[in-house]
């Protein structure tokens, strides 16, 4: 019959085996990973932003006035007609400019006729030279008659001095205008400048040939490209603001001088680390992020440069192959076993 003390070197034996095999289980297995959500690093500039509101205005915009008072004979377009260049556009009473440039012109064919027959007298001792002087003068103020007359009839002919489209007019034939009655507008919009107002401290970003972006107020779904065309020498000490205009491409005819613009201007600065938000943890020496390589787990000390939208530019020293660790990030430990659940590019 077993005995108790017979029993206990047996019930011994078997703790001391169970204890080896329970040890030799916990030494063979595998260090745990911790399961994390990576991305490659990625760059980003800085942009400096600025906005304003800009009116657009013609390259080219003039208003048509009369050089003289008369009576309107004939108005040769009409609102909204593409024009050329000296194209006659409206013509006053001119009979009188007309005549007197017919005759001025027969007086200078005398004139000259004169002259030319005193200077060969004069070659054959028939003519003084006194003679030839006084036929010279007349010749030369015969030609300035012909030039006033032309001038006088040239100013009762209204022409477009540019390529553009006229405007409105409330001009008639029949009426009597004078130098103070609007006969139309001309512009020519194939190029609109718009005007803005930028803040005193955007002169930094305005000498870096910043992007411009521009976005027409009825239309907000639009941004159109666009440029600095020119940018004012003094600031308005009332309210510490520069004008600028940008140019716009509008060759297509869409937008009109008068309408607004939001106008953004944006330029890009240096390239920073652009970090999720999850990605960021703050510690006691301050901010910083996980990276992943070789599955383990690598601490990356950064400083902060800018936050964006859901996205922080950030500096440290990066190890350029490894990954951002994005989620999955608290309780990590330096040198941790990490397992990437997801595989975006650069994992296999």
């Amino acid at each position: 019959m077993l005995t108790l003390r017979s029993l206990l070197p047996i019930f011994i034996f078997g703790l001391i085996f169970t204890s080896t095999a329970h040890a030799q289980s916990w030494g063979g297995r595998a260090e745990s990973k911790t399961q994390v959500l990576v991305e490659p690093l990625a760059y980003q500039a800085q942009e400096s932003n600025i906005e304003a509101v800009g009116t657009a205005e013609a390259v080219k915009s003039i208003i048509l006035f009369p050089a003289v008072s008369e009576r309107v004979i004939s108005v040769n377009f009409i609102p909204g007609q593409q024009v050329e260049k000296d194209q006659v556009l409206l013509t006053l009473y001119n009979e009188r400019e007309s005549v007197a440039l017919e005759r001025g012109k027969i007086q200078l064919k005398d004139a000259s006729r004169e002259y030319n027959r005193l200077v060969e007298s004069r070659k054959k001792g028939a003519a003084s030279q006194s003679q030839v002087d006084i036929a010279s003068t007349q010749l030369a103020f015969a030609e300035i008659a012909v030039k006033e007359a032309e001038v006088a009839l040239r100013e009762r002919i209204v022409k477009a001095p540019f390529n553009g489209i006229v405007g409105f007019t409330d001009v008639e034939v029949g009426d009597r205008i004078t130098q103070q009655t609007m006969i139309t507008t001309l512009d020519d919009r194939k190029t609109l400048f718009i005007n803005f107002s930028a803040p005193e401290v955007s002169l930094a970003v305005l000498s870096n040939k910043p992007e411009v972006t521009l976005t027409p107020w009825q239309n907000r779904d639009i941004n159109i490209s666009a440029s600095i065309a020119q940018i004012d020498t003094r600031i308005n000490e009332q309210d510490r603001t520069i004008r600028v205009r940008a140019k716009l491409d509008n060759s297509e005819d869409r937008y009109r001088p008068g309408m607004s613009f939001r106008v953004k201007l944006s330029v890009k600065g240096q390239e920073y680390a652009a970090i999720p938000e999850t990605a960021l943890l703050w510690g006691a020496t301050g901010a910083y992020v996980w990276q992943m390589f070789d599955g383990k787990a690598n601490r990356v000390d950064v400083q902060i440069q800018e936050r964006l939208r859901g996205t922080i530019l950030v500096i440290g020293e990066f190890n350029a192959e490894a990954m951002l660790v994005v989620e999955g990030v608290q309780q990590l430990r330096q040198g941790q076993s990490l397992e990437a659940i997801n595989t975006p590019e650069g994992i296999s």
